[in-house]
């Protein structure tokens, strides 16, 4: 018997409808683990809507279901995209390198430039690549992270590839 908690609602991002965090963790390992197994890249492009605190509070679901619609919409369909909440979006990219990973984040950055709202949301990104930057689904998310707040420290609309790991 299922309850309330374990509704579709309680793993979906209430605002994109894309799946969620726990998703995510989940995606994420088994991604990682098959990549291990097939010997190919796994990576991450962790998406922040660039000044999002600053928007009212009918623009920032407003710019986070466009944002989320560029981003599906750019990527193949074989890619996982999951909705964190807080102007935050994250994509899985299966078999892709992290240039691959760059020229998508590109893309995408561009197309949020061109959509309806480019005059008020920008994207800022960071990216991180199994097996280059990290071994595990947990410090892979953690590297595009961190590479992401790098982007945002050096202003809007960065993307920035994780500097990688201290540890092979």
């Amino acid at each position: 018997m299922r309850g309330p908690e374990t509704s579709m609602d309680s793993i979906t991002d209430t605002i994109t409808g894309l799946p969620d965090a726990r998703v995510l963790t989940v995606m994420l390992d088994r991604k990682v683990a098959l990549a291990r197994r097939t010997l190919k890249p796994v990576s991450v492009v962790f998406f922040e809507i660039d000044d999002y605190e600053s928007f009212a509070p009918y623009l920032r679901e407003h710019a986070t279901r466009v944002t989320s619609r560029v981003i599906t919409n750019t990527l193949r369909e074989s890619d996982t995209v999951c909705g964190m909440g807080g102007g935050v979006l994250v994509a899985l990219l299966d078999d892709t390198s992290e240039s691959g990973a760059v020229w998508a984040a590109n893309r995408i950055r561009q197309a949020s430039a061109e959509a309806p709202s480019r005059d008020v949301v920008s994207l800022s990104a960071g990216v991180a690549c199994y097996p280059s930057h990290a071994m595990d689904g947990e410090d892979l998310m953690e590297a595009a992270r961190s590479a992401c707040v790098n982007a945002l420290s050096h202003g809007p609309g960065r993307i920035q590839v994780s500097e990688g790991t201290d540890s092979v």
